[in-house]
């Protein structure tokens, strides 16, 4: 008996050793309202070094945040070669290090209490690159908020050593007017058709004046200055790898506009 419980403790060890199959442990999320703690100490992932080309960007669906509305996240990761698998813990905090609310985690991702974290089948990186996607939720946020997110980067060798582990941060301001977020704005309905698009994506706003186009690690893509008189522009993405990129509609008095569309 005593000899079956041995087996099955270190399959669970083996199993936590690539970015443990049930998400990260809450609590490690590198930010101060965790106290700095990460997977890199202890039984968790160490003794690897990151190898200077990894890229992680935060990017989210508004440039500053107001009461009653969701904002959109989503944390993008390019190993660059370095890892097959990997896995991270997010959590978002205001200044004061107190945790906000989390909701409607994406493919890959979950809800641990309010931190976000991957799933079992969301650690495999593919074409070089992994992203998640979560909403912040508040009716009233404070000033500012920061999300904090710890990536776990694993060469799946079935042990924890020569993992690592890097971190990330964003902060969001509170804005002092109006915020335009994503598909927030009835004045200014931003259209993306199709959407999905294969070669061509046309894109339709009132005011519209230039349409960027970022992948979902933030990387700058695509930048279109030819909105005409008639509000639209058209972007050829046919050369651009298939995949989820984040719009950015520049607007007449300076505002900014963020739609999500699919590559295929």
């Amino acid at each position: 008996m005593k000899k079956s419980l041995l087996i099955i403790a270190l399959m669970g060890i083996s199993t936590y050793s690539y970015t443990n199959s049930g998400g990260s442990p809450a609590g490690k999320s590198g930010s101060p309202g965790d106290n700095g703690q990460t997977c890199a100490s202890g039984y968790c992932h160490s003794s690897g070094s990151p190898m200077g080309g990894e890229v992680i960007g935060i990017m989210s669906s508004v440039d500053s945040i107001s009461d009653g509305n969701t904002i959109g996240i989503t944390l993008g990761v390019k190993p660059n070669g370095t890892s097959s698998k990997v896995g991270f813990m997010a959590r978002v905090e205001d200044a004061n290090g107190n945790q906000l609310a989390t909701s409607n985690p994406g493919t890959g991702a979950k809800r641990i209490s309010d931190y976000i974290t991957h799933t079992s089948g969301g650690t495999a990186v593919s074409n070089d690159s992994i992203h998640w996607t979560f909403d912040i939720d508040g009716t009233t946020f404070p000033d500012s908020i920061t999300v904090y997110a710890a990536i776990n980067f694993t060469n799946s060798n079935g042990q924890t050593s020569g993992d690592y582990v890097m971190t990330a941060s964003k902060t969001l301001y509170k804005s002092t007017g109006s915020s335009i977020g994503l598909e927030e704005c009835e004045g200014m309905p931003l259209m993306a058709y199709p959407n999905p698009a294969s070669s061509t994506l046309k894109v339709r706003a009132e005011g519209l004046v230039a349409i960027r186009l970022y992948n979902t690690i933030g990387r700058f893509m695509q930048l279109d200055y030819s909105a005409s008189m008639e509000d639209q522009a058209i972007l050829d993405v046919s050369a651009l790898a298939r995949g989820n990129y984040i719009l950015h509609a520049e607007y007449s008095d300076g505002s900014i506009q963020y739609k999500h569309v699919v590559l295929q």
